[in-house]
């Protein structure tokens, strides 16, 4: 089936989910007469996890934010977690983190993990998982958290045992599996990956993740028909899931259809017009382009709805690099790190940039040895032949 009629037959379930939104919205937004604050809250924050249950993802955190203008307690902590893990869900991890943190169950703290991983702080992110397994050393997901951080360190044996563990704890846990995979990819155990993100989908047929990773790893073996065909099963099955969308319009650019990646794209934001990673995932498009001027605009359309969106400004500066504006993508640079320090990539565009300039090799080496203290081996390996320290 081809993309012009998978996307005729996800308008009519939009048309389908439309009608079920104003039929729950409808239940779920009656208001609560003669209810304390308490009531109130725990009231939301069901009706929260009822529309999570039926799909509706962005009337379920409408619930949750309603929720925690209420008053504190076990239910406004739950309406927190469960915000948390959906706004990880739309990758706005940072968000996430700061509402997962209040949060002590173990539960929350391997999803505060996770979200540390992804903004590349591997130590906080080992910290966090470390207090998921002291608050429940029984929690399966805790402990494949463990493992997850584990292998970011490549501490590959270290990271299968936590894995192994996780599975003993639960045998059934579509999470524990989809980790195991990562572990074994990261390990080079490419076909012992695949094993692993194929039970989790057999376990959880709607588990985001494991089509993501597997998909990913189809691309990365050139199978990017094989990828695509994966992914769009995962979004029969998982509508509007925005990682899915992403994934497929990443295997689309390895194709080499940009048109249909950005079609993807675009249908992301049918769903969230505000979802900044994808607007500048959509400038990176029109920078592999050679039009640099749109992909800069995108990625300011994306700070005008998040000004402190340390993204935007490097991807600016990787517009400018290719563009050969070199002073205003070093601003850009400088500006994405004035917001965040945790990206080594950023300090490694600053470090050839500087080197570029005739009188930069002292900036420049500040910046490798930042990328260096992040753990980017490529800044330790430059340092270390120069017999320089970090």
């Amino acid at each position: 089936m081809d993309y012009e009629i998978d996307c005729a037959i996800m308008k009519l379930i939009q048309m389908i989910r439309g009608v079920m939104v104003v039929v729950c919205t409808t239940a779920l937004l009656a208001p609560a007469t003669g209810q304390s604050q308490t009531d109130a809250t725990g009231s939301l924050t069901a009706q929260g996890l009822r529309a999570e249950s039926l799909g509706l993802a962005d009337l379920a955190e409408q619930h949750y934010r309603r929720a925690l203008e209420s008053a504190d307690g076990d239910t406004c902590l739950m309406a927190r977690e469960r915000l948390g893990v959906l706004l990880e869900e739309k990758e706005y991890f940072s968000d996430a983190i700061s509402l997962l943190d209040k949060c002590n169950t173990a539960d929350a703290l391997a999803h505060e993990a996770f979200c540390l991983l992804q903004l590349h702080r591997i130590d906080s992110a080992a910290r966090c998982a470390a207090r998921a397994v002291e608050r429940d050393s029984a929690s399966a997901w805790a402990m494949a958290m463990m493992a997850y951080v584990e292998s970011e360190q490549d501490h590959h044996t270290a990271a299968i045992a936590w894995a192994r563990r996780a599975l003993k704890a639960d045998p059934k846990l579509a999470r524990s599996e989809n980790v195991m995979g990562y572990v074994q990819y990261r390990k080079g155990n490419h076909a012992e990956a695949m094993r692993h993100f194929k039970k989790a989908i057999q376990l959880d047929s709607t588990m985001a993740d494991a089509y993501y990773n597997l998909g990913a790893l189809y691309c990365l073996r050139n199978s990017q028909d094989m990828a695509i065909r994966l992914l769009k099963e995962g979004l029969r099955r998982i509508p509007r899931n925005i990682r899915l969308y992403t994934a497929l319009a990443q295997a689309y650019r390895q194709r080499g259809d940009l048109p249909k990646a950005l079609q993807c794209y675009n249908q992301i934001l049918v769903y969230d017009s505000l979802h900044t990673p994808t607007i500048n995932r959509i400038g990176t498009v029109y920078c592999e382009q050679g039009h640099f001027e749109q992909a800069i605009a995108y990625h300011r359309r994306a700070l005008s709805i998040r000004p402190n969106d340390a993204s935007a400004y490097k991807y600016i500066g990787k517009a400018y690099t290719e563009w050969g504006k070199y002073d205003k993508a070093i601003q850009s640079f400088i500006r994405a790190t004035n917001i965040s320090t945790d990206d080594p990539e950023t300090y490694m565009y600053l470090a050839e940039l500087y080197g570029k300039q005739k009188k930069g090799e002292r900036k420049q080496q500040s910046a490798y040895k930042k990328a260096a203290r992040l753990g980017d081996r490529t800044a330790q390996a430059w340092l270390v032949k120069r017999g320089l320290a970090w």
